[in-house]
Order: C-alpha cells, then structure tokens, then sequence
C-alpha cells in the first residue's frame, strides 16, 4: 500500500514538473486588435534561475522552427509558439491585424484635360485611423510609371504651376508610413493637356465674327440713313421741279 502511495505522488509530481516546465509567449503590446503595420514584440520565457537567450519559434503550426533569440518582432497575422532549451512547446498566441493604419489613397485633380500653360494640382487624400492621428505619412506622385516627385516630401498635393502638353499621362501617387512599413497606391487619373493654339485660334474666331459684326451694323445705318434721306427730301424734290419754254 506504500509502495503504490509513493508511486502516485512521484506520479502527480512528474507531471506539475513537466506543466511547470512549458514555455510561455508574452505578446507586447498584449492588446487586441491591433494596427496593421504595427511591430509586436514576442518574448519566450522558459524555467528555471538560468535566463534563456535562444528560443525554437513556431508559426502556425509548422513542424519545424527557427532558432533565434527569445525575443523577436514581427508585424505579421499568425500563430505563434516557442521553446527554450530547458522548456516544453509552450501553447500558442494568435496575432490579429484587424484595423486599417490608413486608408488606400485617392488621387484627385482640378482638371483631368487642362489647357497648355494653365495652373493644375493634384491631390493624394487619405484617412488616418482615429487611434494613429499621429502617424506620419510620405507621399510621391509617378506619371506612366515614372517617379516625378520624391516620397521624401511630405505634402499630398502635387503643384504644376503652367502644364505643358508633354505631361499628358496617367499619374499616381503613394502614400508611405515609413515606421510601419505600409505602403499604399491610390487609382490611375488619366490628363490630356490641350494645346494653347486652340485658344488663341478660339479668340481669333471671336474677333472675326466681332468684325463682321460690325460690317453688318455699319451697313444697316447707311441704309437706314439713306432711306431716312429719300423720306424727307423726296417730295421737296418733285415740288421744285422747273421746266423752260423754248419758244421765242
């Protein structure tokens, strides 16, 4: 009866060793959810007086894990479970990223088909999420694929103070949260610069038709003038009309 008492409590003790031996993921921030982007760090603890610089880390269930150090950062979804050298797997920590850091930009302008020489902006607007008003955003604005702007600026808004014809194209831009490390493009807006000839042409046009405007007023006059002429001089005419006599 001793013999299988002993035997039930070394039991009992084995198995709190072994409970007590599994490592544990302390997740930082231990908030939920959390930001896209946003870098979580992930410490594995294991037991014992000794402090544990390497750790196995495993993300979603893989078979095989990495050696790395106890502590590492990742801003990736998953699963994730570690192991000291001295420690059992410990259970899993699931990582959400539920929330937008900042919307997908949208690019807008004053005119997709200005006039050569005229004045256009383009706008790259997004919105930030309300728990990150304070995340710093980097824009840049490309045209057919080619970098015209630097994503070093911090303005959203693109100032072309006189287009010529040779920026017709389709324009993008991006905005960038260089701590997080997102990136996000906004949709295609296609502008087609008009040549300034036509305008000119148009203001030639209009000042022919003024002329000719003019031609046909001033003709009218005349001829109201002159049939205002034969209204009252006519009958004075035919009052006053001599006739001489030829005979002697």
């Amino acid at each position: 009866m001793l013999q299988w008492t002993l035997l039930l409590v070394l039991g009992l003790l084995s198995r709190q060793t072994a409970i007590a031996k599994k490592s544990v993921v302390e997740p930082r921030p231990s908030w939920t959810p959390i930001l896209e982007g946003e870098a979580v760090t992930l410490i594995c603890h294991g037991v014992g007086p000794l402090k544990e610089e390497r750790a196995w880390w495993y993300k979603n269930q893989q078979s095989r894990g990495i050696l790395s150090t106890n502590i590492i950062q990742t801003n990736q979804p998953g699963e994730y479970r570690c192991q000291t050298q001295g420690s059992t797997l410990s259970d899993p920590v699931n990582l959400v990223f539920s929330s937008e850091l900042f919307s997908p930009p949208d690019l807008k302008t004053t005119t997709s088909e200005p006039i050569e020489g005229t004045p256009v902006n383009l706008s790259c607007e997004t919105q930030l999420s309300p728990q990150r008003l304070d995340t710093k955003l980097y824009f840049s604005f490309t045209r057919d694929g080619m970098v015209i702007t630097s994503s070093g600026k911090n303005s959203h808004v693109l100032q072309i103070p006189a287009i010529q014809t040779k920026d017709s194209g389709s324009y993008r831009c991006e905005a960038k949260a260089v701590t997080q490390n997102i990136l996000k493009q906004s949709n295609y807006v296609k502008i087609s610069v008009k040549s300034g000839n036509l305008s000119s042409f148009n203001s030639s046009e209009k000042i022919s038709h003024l002329s000719l405007g003019l031609i046909v007023t001033q003709f009218i006059v005349v001829v109201l003038a002159a049939s205002a002429l034969l209204f009252f001089f006519g009958p004075w005419s035919k009052s006053g009309n001599m006739t001489f006599d030829n005979t002697a």
